[in-house]
């Protein structure tokens, strides 16, 4: 057993996780910010319900609307699954740190600033938004 084990752990096919989670993490931001988007671009003006209810968004709530919609249903997803191509030589890393960056903030201010203060919320209520912030760190420092 331990043989299998080791065959498998010291195999060439680390690439296949590494895919999986940015795979996993472009899905999941895109997902998150694709109604964000398309409520925006339908009404333009009008900032996201949740934005208005968090102090850190309070001064500034459509601009952050925006920015939390645009980088959550495009900036990160695109950051993330280019970071995967070599042929493009060391900026791959740096997109994708970049993509790492802008997610763990993102997913901080989250936690923070929506789950903890505005919804009182446990940790065991915001654990989907815990291991998205777990991803993006990955990232962040891969």
């Amino acid at each position: 057993m331990s043989n299998f084990l080791s065959v498998i752990s010291n195999s060439k096919l680390e690439v296949l996780s590494v895919l999986a989670l940015r795979v996993t993490l472009s899905l999941l931001m895109f997902s998150h910010g694709e109604g964000k988007l398309y409520s925006l671009i339908e009404e333009p003006e009008q900032p996201l319900n949740f934005i208005m209810r968090m102090t850190f968004f309070s001064d500034f709530p459509l601009i952050s609307s925006w920015i939390v919609a645009v980088s959550e249903a495009i900036i990160i997803p695109v950051c993330i699954l280019v970071g995967s191509f070599n042929f493009i030589g060391d900026l791959n890393k740096t997109i994708s740190t970049f993509g790492g960056l802008i997610s763990t903030i993102l997913m901080l201010v989250i936690i923070f600033g929506f789950h903890i203060d505005v919804l009182e919320q446990g940790w065991a209520d915001f654990k989907y938004q815990i291991s998205l912030l777990a991803i993006s760190i990955y990232f962040l420092f891969k």
